[in-house]
């Protein structure tokens, strides 16, 4: 009997996202000492028999290595035909994981998923079939992004469990020297409506009373809400970043350009700081932007990014530079750009670079800055009438067209801010890899 844990107690639960390179979706996942790798794989074809019919399949293979358990477990192409156990589970496995899919979504492909257990300790089928979906969720996830599917087709998520009788106490995650000697044995998966989507049990002995098996029932609900709960704390963890602006462009451009990953971009009004405003009287972007991000971070116990941007001319020696918003004395766009074109009336040397530097502050307080240059030249006379700013002035380094008759996006491709946010987004990656 269990000595550790308590009778409704589930074992530790243990998840490796993205455990293995080639799968769309793969999983490790460690329930106790039992441990299995869980893939999900996307194909682009479906069984004979659904050819035609606007509609998609997901398939699951499970075996267990010979070292799962303590003496060697013959391999299914030693013994020249499936282990009639192995063929039980992954049918379940594969007919719990198609409850949670709406397959018309997946027209013309199949999800193939496969479950090799590496320790067996009891429950390996219900640790299966948790790891699957994980990985199932993570393959089309990545469909999704990457446009092989158009539509999610998960509809519901599901969780699996085990639970028993063993002398006469009724028990939670059965391992297996619990299972080996257990009176009743029960299989549980559920959907997060915690409507039940498949039992599996035997009495062993004495044939089991309704009423036991309802409270089977109730602990198996038990364990599959924490599991739930689990499960959306892994796949939901995602970081908060406070963006010190209500600039709905700029808003937009960076969650385009940190879109995949996974963090929640928010405006300083969606955190109560609206009418908050810190004046930026430094000398340099660096300066700027810290202490914008600094001023921030002071009232919110999330991880916030800020950015200063200067237009940076060689013949006026870097002016307008950090003070590129208010050069003409207010922050008037048309006031800046008259007046540059004023002080360049009579300058030969056009070279000019935009130049962002964005400072983020992680929720732990540790600051790190990143930075993004775009080299170009100051026209004599503006052309366009998109973007902002100096846009209509700044004509990009080997470009025929200035910023204002770029699109957003091809500006996007090669701006100072798009720069910066993509050194911001490697770091991101590293981060949460």
């Amino acid at each position: 009997m269990r000595n550790q844990r308590a009778f409704d107690e589930l074992r530790p639960i243990k998840y490796e996202l993205n455990y293995l390179v080639n799968p769309q979706g793969s999983v490790f996942i460690q329930c106790g000492n039992t441990k299995v790798i869980c893939t999900a794989m996307i194909e682009d074809k479906v069984p004979y028999f659904l050819k035609g019919k606007g509609t998609g399949w997901l398939s699951c293979e499970y075996s267990m290595i010979p070292g799962s358990t303590k003496s060697r477990k013959v391999r299914d192409i030693s013994r020249g035909k499936i282990d009639g156990r192995n063929q039980e589970i992954q049918r379940l496995i594969g007919r719990s994981l198609r409850a949670s899919l709406d397959l018309k979504k997946i027209a013309d492909k199949t999800i193939w998923i496969d479950c090799d257990v590496i320790s067996a300790d009891g429950g390996t089928r219900t640790a299966s079939i948790n790891g699957a979906y994980i990985a199932l969720y993570l393959a089309i996830d990545k469909a999704l992004k990457e446009g092989i599917i158009e539509e999610n087709p998960i509809k519901s998520s599901i969780a699996a469990i085990s639970v028993g009788i063993v002398n006469g106490k009724k028990l939670l995650d059965l391992d297996y020297k619990e299972d080996f000697s257990a009176d009743v044995d029960l299989n549980l998966v559920m959907n997060n409506k915690l409507e039940i989507i498949e039992i599996q049990g035997t009495s062993e002995n004495e044939p089991m009373d309704k009423r036991d098996l309802y409270d089977l029932i109730d602990l198996a609900e038990k364990g599959i809400k924490e599991i739930f709960k689990n499960r959306e704390e892994v796949l939901t963890k995602r970081e908060k970043i406070v963006l010190s602006s209500d600039n709905k462009n700029k808003i937009l451009e960076i969650k385009d350009i940190l879109r995949g990953l996974p963090v929640d971009l928010l405006s300083k009004s969606q955190v109560g700081l609206g009418d908050m405003e810190v004046e930026e009287n430094f000398e340099s972007l660096e300066e700027n932007a810290q202490i914008k991000a600094q001023e921030i971070k002071k009232r919110v116990d999330l991880s916030v990014i800020a950015d200063d941007t200067g237009l940076f001319v060689e013949a006026l020696n870097g002016e307008p530079g950090v003070h590129s918003a208010r050069y003409a004395g207010e922050h008037d766009d048309a006031a800046n750009r008259r007046k540059l074109l004023e002080s360049m009336k009579e300058k030969e040397n056009r070279k000019a670079y935009f130049k962002t530097v964005i400072s983020y502050i992680e929720k732990s307080g540790k600051e790190h800055l990143f930075q993004g240059i775009c080299q170009g030249e100051i026209i004599r006379e503006e052309r366009g009438e998109n973007g902002f700013g100096y846009d209509s002035l700044f004509l990009p380094k080997g470009f025929n067209k200035t910023f204002a008759e770029m699109t957003e996006e091809d500006k996007n491709k090669i701006s100072h801010r798009s720069k910066a946010l993509e050194e911001f987004r490697k770091f991101l990656e590293e981060k949460h890899s």
